[in-house]
């Protein structure tokens, strides 16, 4: 069986946890306007402010320039904000968590935890601060750390709509090579939230114990639900070449290259279900493809060494 592809699920959760979904744009910033409001607003705060003087409409306002600097990736700009922002509402948790996100972003663990329990004695009832000290105990390799925040992040509200807890916990029993268990926080996060990457774990899992059918059905509802989904389309091309649907398996490694041009593995894969096909021509065309545009792994060019010889 071909390996399974459980596309960075971590990483890319950190990627979520850094959502900037509580904050919606009401203007239009170009970025040279952003930076010098910013400094503006950072200039005549720091002239005018009273020490101690508790000012929850201007940590707001701090807190809203720092999420902006965020989306520029000036992270440093960023965390200046949200000290200000915390300066003026120590008492509020959402800056801290913030600059927890950027310094886990950063790879500043010790910072990000620091951060996070922080957030986390202003906010105990948060299952979100939780998932993110349990994302630095696993980055730190602590993974029954992880697990227990995750364990307690899903008890203080087992009907919450996000997923991300549940979907770490079936994460770690699919490393730990029990995909039965995985499958269950699988279903459990999906259940939750019709998140493209839960259900490719759970479609991942299904064809990992076999179920490939199963798998195949998830990954249309996947892609019925978000048809730019990461690697939905991959995966299911991996489904079609396991039932020997060899076009089907083509048609849906071109969809994922559409999706994300970036990622190159399906030209390998293409170049495989070629082979399948005796079609030697069109396999070379693949990975001369993959390899122009970067793909640097040693597995294609000693798949091309090995058909052309």
């Amino acid at each position: 069986m071909p390996p399974l592809v459980f596309f960075s699920p971590f990483l890319f959760l950190a990627f979520l946890l850094f959502s900037l979904s509580d904050f919606k744009m009401t203007r239009s910033f170009s970025f040279f306007p952003l930076l010098f409001l910013a400094f503006l607003v950072s200039a005549c705060s720091s002239d005018t402010s009273v020490e101690g003087k508790v000012d929850p409409e201007k940590s707001k306002e701090h807190y809203m320039l720092g999420i902006e600097f965020a989306q520029y990736s000036l992270f440093q700009n960023s965390l200046d904000e949200f000290d200000l922002a915390i300066k003026y509402d120590p008492e509020d948790w959402k800056p801290y968590n913030k600059k927890g996100l950027i310094y886990f972003g950063t790879k500043n663990y010790s910072q990000a935890k620091q951060m996070f329990t922080k957030a986390g004695t202003l906010n105990s009832k948060n299952p979100q601060i939780l998932v993110n000290l349990g994302m630095v105990d696993y980055m730190e390799g602590n993974k029954d750390g992880a697990l227990g925040y995750w364990e307690k992040s899903v008890s203080l509200n087992p009907n919450d709509n996000d997923g991300k807890a549940l979907n770490n916990i079936g994460n770690l029993f699919k490393e730990k090579g029990d995909l039965k268990k995985a499958i269950e926080y699988y279903e459990k996060a999906a259940g939750h939230e019709k998140s493209n990457l839960y259900l490719n774990n759970l479609a991942e899992a299904y064809r990992g114990i076999g179920q490939i059918d199963k798998a195949e059905k998830i990954l249309l509802a996947s892609i019925k639900e978000n048809p730019k989904g990461l690697l939905a389309h991959f995966n299911l091309a991996k489904v079609y070449g396991e039932q020997n649907k060899l076009d089907q398996a083509l048609k849906a490694f071109e969809q994922s290259l559409t999706v994300n041009p970036q990622f190159l593995e399906p030209y390998y894969e293409s170049a495989q279900i070629y082979l399948k096909k005796n079609d030697k021509g069109s396999a070379v065309a693949q990975l001369k493809k993959a390899i122009e545009q970067g793909a640097d792994e040693p597995k294609f060019k000693d798949l091309l060494n090995k058909i052309t010889a």
